[in-house]
């Protein structure tokens, strides 16, 4: 399955524009996050409609520091749940979109131990790596940026909403990446679900992604508030959240994670 999406960004804000679906889908919905503000607009483009709401917070610097005192004098979970993230550098090289792009493997193997609440996962990534600075400006959007702390929900999550039993053990190798934003990647992730009858069922699928266009003309700051002549309401309902702006907040939860594996 095919899915196109777009990030526009301008200074401390960002926008994920509507598909271009019709009414046959649902109503057209456009995502706007405001960095500067903490908050983020859900706005309905058919029925002139839109709906704000905060940005979660993460825990300041010394509320992360108080948390991780107190998580080091907690008895440690006797399971693991042990992360192995090898980065090869091939030592290539080329243009992208004006920018230097660096081709690196990548290899991410979730381990966890026999009574760990959490599932095995394997992941090969080949591809392009470009920088984008742009995204700096946004900075402020990540709700432990003032902690330090990197995101780990996709670390330390657990199928089926398991509580956590364990605790996890990252072994990073390799080369140190010089460029994180991935322009022209495959992916192959191997995984192996547990049912409730106690079997294990192993999946295998491949993601490819590939930025078509990277343009720095300048664009509306209009864009990135909520339209003047739309009513506010409580809450603007869409449909299921389409596979597009799932993807672009993979994309924006592996930007701040460093890796995201």
């Amino acid at each position: 399955m095919r899915t196109n999406y777009t990030i526009m960004i301008h200074n401390q804000r960002s926008r994920i524009p509507a598909a271009d679906e019709g009414k046959a889908n649902g109503p057209r919905i456009a995502f706007v996050r405001q960095c500067d503000l903490k908050q983020s607009i859900t706005i309905d483009l058919d029925n002139q409609i839109y709906s704000v709401h905060p940005l979660p917070k993460g825990l300041t610097r010394a509320e992360y520091e108080a948390a991780k005192v107190k998580a080091q004098s907690q008895p440690k979970p006797s399971e693991t749940l042990t992360i192995t993230t090898n980065v090869e550098d091939t030592g290539e090289t080329k243009l992208l979109f004006g920018r230097t792009a660096y081709h690196y493997k990548i290899h991410s193997k979730r381990e966890p131990s026999a009574g760990a609440n959490a599932e095995a996962r394997e992941e090969f990534t080949d591809g392009w790596f470009i920088d984008i600075p742009e995204y700096q400006q946004l900075r402020s959007c990540d709700p432990f940026s003032e902690s330090g702390a990197r995101h780990a929900a996709f670390v330390v999550s657990s199928s089926n909403s398991r509580p956590i039993n364990y605790r996890v053990v990252p072994k990073i190798t390799g080369a140190k990446m010089q460029a994180a934003y991935p322009a022209d990647t495959f992916t192959t992730t191997r995984e192996w679900l547990k049912q409730p009858d106690g079997s294990v069922n192993e999946y295998t699928s491949t993601t490819k992604e590939k930025i078509t266009t990277l343009s720095t003309d300048p664009l509306d700051p209009a864009l990135f508030d909520a339209p003047k002549d739309y009513a506010r309401v409580s809450e603007v309902k869409t449909r299921p959240t389409p596979s597009w702006t799932y993807r672009a907040e993979i994309v924006w939860a592996k930007f701040w994670s460093g890796f995201g594996f």
